[in-house]
C-alpha cells in the first residue's frame, strides 16, 4: 500500500516548522519566560518529557491533541492564540462577558450579604 502523492501541503516556515508550532512557542515564551522552570512548568501541566517541552519553546514542533488539552487547561493564553490565529476572536470576547457576568454576581452577593449583616 502506498500513500497518495497528490494531497494538501501544510505551510512551512522558513526554518522548517510550521505556523502551528510557532504559533505555541511564541505563546509559550510570552506567558512563561524562556526560564528552565518553564520548561518544568509545563512538562508537569502535560505529562510530556522535558526534551519534547523544549521542543515546543523553540518552535520545532508542536503539541498533539492531548497535551494541547492539558496546555489550554493550565495556560489560558495557549487557547486565546489558537482561537484568534483560527480567526474566532469572537469565542475569547463571548468568554470574557461570561467570566465577567460571574464575578459581577458574586460581587453582588457578598454586597447583600454585607448589608444585611450591617443593617
Amino acid at each position: 500500500m502506498s500513500f497518495p502523492k497528490k494531497g494538501r501541503v501544510l505551510p512551512v516556515a522558513a526554518d522548517g516548522t510550521g505556523p502551528f508550532a510557532a504559533l505555541i512557542a511564541v505563546t509559550l515564551r510570552q506567558s512563561l519566560g524562556d526560564r528552565p522552570s518553564a520548561i518544568k512548568v509545563v512538562a508537569r501541566w502535560t505529562g510530556a518529557g522535558e526534551r519534547t517541552v523544549k521542543n515546543w519553546f523553540a518552535g520545532k514542533s508542536g503539541p498533539n491533541g492531548d497535551h494541547l488539552m492539558d496546555l489550554v487547561r493550565n495556560c489560558p493564553d495557549v487557547l486565546d492564540a489558537f482561537l484568534i490565529a483560527a480567526g474566532r476572536s469572537d469565542r475569547i470576547a463571548a468568554s470574557n462577558v461570561r467570566e465577567a457576568r460571574m464575578a459581577l454576581i458574586a460581587a453582588l452577593h457578598t454586597l447583600d450579604k454585607f448589608s444585611e449583616e450591617h443593617g
